[in-house]
């Protein structure tokens, strides 16, 4: 697991995206990358690295799959989840988010 510097170093080399996660596997292979973070999918790409982990120790042959998939998320949210996220995570990640959204309409 790799944990970012306070500056983001590792965030910007990847893009600039304030919800973005990567995966990468064993071999250094990005094995997943994602504009914004959801929990369920980043749950079921582990437990299939662990899946195939424990294949390979039985001596079962595994390949990878490429997928590909758009998914739909809302553009608003309610309540102003948006803003209280920002204002915990401070002026920084406002300034980073306002960044890559400048001028894109909500």
């Amino acid at each position: 697991m790799l944990v970012d510097d306070l500056e983001g170093t590792v965030h910007r080399c990847y893009g600039s995206m304030p919800n973005m996660i990567y995966i990468i596997d064993k071999n250094r292979r990005i094995t997943y990358k994602a504009m914004w973070t959801d929990h369920d999918e980043i749950a079921s790409v582990l437990a299939n690295l662990v899946l195939a982990d424990e294949l390979e120790t039985q001596g079962v042959r595994v390949k990878s799959s490429y997928t590909e998939r758009i998914n739909y998320i809302p553009a608003q949210y309610a309540g102003g989840l948006r803003e209280k996220v920002f204002d915990l995570a401070g002026p920084k990640a406002w300034a980073d988010y306002q960044k890559v959204f400048v001028g894109v309409p909500e």
